[in-house]
């Protein structure tokens, strides 16, 4: 049987690496500069599926993420994984702690050490993807640039990990999306991490008229239906227009989520389900 072809955006060592291997351990893995690049992959099948960062517990929402969901109603969420995120600061070999200047990273992942920096004096510096600072850190070998990536990317580009666990927060926790175009190819997401209880993530534009927003979200509440997430993105159609997303426990064929959907759509112009997937029940440590 052919390997699946998993996207994600980084290079060798980012943290997405590890969700993909965790959410699809039989997995060709293949990297990406970028979301787009991802998704594109994804939609010109070059990649069977992708696996992409959607929030974090510390740092917020990944927007651009929500963007690209929506973007190909083709395109559903499979799984879902929450993956414990410990930094490291890497060094080039002879580099001290006390030498480092400036950090690059990830800006999540710089907001997500912001504490351990301003009490050193290092500044932040922004990358496209940690293992991609930390493989630019390790050609340029300079000891007063350092990467703030994980232990993987220290072992896969030869880095002095000159301090653990610098992350602000000791529950900092990511949370990542397989998504696919083809819902069979869920069956390669281990089933320790397709045994929890339904979950569905959705975007929606309310109309424009008063108590729109708390008429589509109402219906969840009387129907005792659990939110899990909502939050608002501009929706680049218009100045001032936003699109919502709300993440509910539940399946939206099944009662009682089947009635609050179909009462929600009277209150809005338009009503996208992005995937009913498994929630996940456990925190993965790489």
């Amino acid at each position: 049987m052919t390997a699946l072809r998993v996207a994600f955006q980084g290079v060798a060592g980012a943290y997405s690496e590890s969700a993909a291997a965790a959410l699809f351990p039989s997995a060709t893995l293949l990297p990406h500069a970028s979301f787009d690049a991802a998704f594109a992959a994804l939609r010109d099948a070059a990649a069977d599926a992708a696996v992409v960062p959607v929030e974090n517990s510390y740092a917020g929402p990944v927007a651009d993420v929500f963007d690209l969901l929506r973007g190909d109603e083709r395109i559903r969420v499979l799984a879902e994984a929450l993956v414990r995120v410990r930094h490291c600061l890497l060094g080039p070999p002879g580099a001290t702690l006390g030498g480092v200047r400036a950090a690059r990273s990830h800006p999540q992942a710089l907001a997500q050490s912001d504490a351990f920096l301003r009490e050193r004096g290092i500044r932040a510096e922004i990358a496209f993807d940690t293992a991609g600072a930390a493989a630019e850190v390790a050609e340029r070998g300079d000891p007063a640039i350092a990467a703030i990536a994980s232990r993987r990317a220290a072992e896969r580009y030869g880095l002095t990990v000159l301090a653990e666990d610098i992350e602000s927060a000791a529950d900092n926790i990511t949370r990542f999306l397989a998504v696919a175009r083809d819902a069979a190819h869920a069956a390669g997401v281990p089933a320790a991490l397709r045994a929890g209880p339904p979950k569905t993530s959705l975007a929606f534009t309310a109309l424009n008229v008063p108590g729109a927003l708390v008429r589509a979200l109402q219906p969840f509440a009387t129907a005792g239906v659990q939110l899990s997430r909502i939050e608002s993105r501009p929706s680049r159609v218009a100045a001032w227009d936003y699109v919502f997303y709300v993440d509910f426990e539940g399946d939206p064929a099944v009662a009682p989520a089947a009635e609050a959907l179909a009462l929600m759509r009277h209150a809005c112009a338009w009503v996208q389900v992005i995937g009913t997937y498994p929630a996940a029940t456990t925190v993965i440590d790489p």
